[in-house]
């Protein structure tokens, strides 16, 4: 037997599984996952319907990885809430029709009024984002934009504010987590952000242009862009 590739087959079986749950009836709407990245992306999945280029199988043995590290993170919090009687939000579908965007929280602390999402990362980005030289150009923005964008939809549908907005990190080399806190500030970037794609698309594809398409510079190669081929290489045309 093929180990390698049984549980690679495993791994795509689940994913094509959770993208017909979540996805498969809700093409039209924008990914909140997708927050502070390209527009043209957003176009070229959400309007055109293109199928992006598949991934590799070492980077979807990374996101199942991921997935396990989020699952297993939830499974302690929801425990926990249980014991202490507390109300927590795990895997919250949120939907802002104004802004045509959807997706999946992955915790809201309702008593703390403390919203999280989980990242995973490598040594080398963990190091970047909290070594001693970090730097603003290492701030993951559109992580802070995808929080924002919860935030948004929490605030907005249950009329409470939240007094904190963090990513939770777990560094996959040394299983080190740590918070990030995410300035309040992104719930209004996000808003800004969603409501500029939405408009910009009445007029068509958006063109590529730094700072909205693609909104940062790394986004726009063939390794991070599903639709770098279909796209016309983006910056590099």
């Amino acid at each position: 037997m093929d180990v390698i590739s049984v549980y690679d087959e495993y791994i795509d079986k689940k994913r094509r599984e959770l993208e017909e749950e979540r996805y498969d009836d809700y093409k039209d709407w924008f990914h909140a996952s997708g927050s502070g990245s390209c527009a043209r992306k957003h176009y070229f999945r959400n309007v055109e319907k293109v199928e992006g280029k598949p991934k590799s199988l070492d980077t979807m043995r990374l996101f199942r990885l991921g997935n396990i590290v989020h699952e297993d993170i939830q499974a302690a919090v929801s425990e926990f809430a249980v014991d202490s009687k507390t109300t927590i939000y795990i895997e919250h579908e949120i939907r802002i029709p104004d802004l045509n965007v959807r997706g999946f929280l992955d915790m809201v602390m309702v008593e703390d009024n403390e919203l999280y999402d989980i990242k995973t990362c490598n040594g080398y980005n963990f190091k970047k984002i909290f070594g001693k030289r970090k730097s603003p150009y290492n701030e993951p923005t559109n992580y802070y934009m995808q929080v924002g964008t919860y935030g948004h939809w929490y605030e907005l549908e249950k009329g409470k504010s939240l007094d904190k907005l963090a990513l939770l990190y777990y560094n996959k080399d040394t299983s080190e987590m740590r918070e990030l806190i995410v300035p309040r500030s992104y719930m209004q970037k996000a808003i800004d952000y969603w409501t500029k794609v939405k408009n910009q698309f009445k007029w068509g594809v958006p063109d590529v242009k730094l700072g909205f398409a693609p909104y940062r510079k790394w986004e726009c190669n063939v390794k991070y862009c599903d639709f770098y081929a279909h796209c016309g290489g983006g910056l590099d045309k």
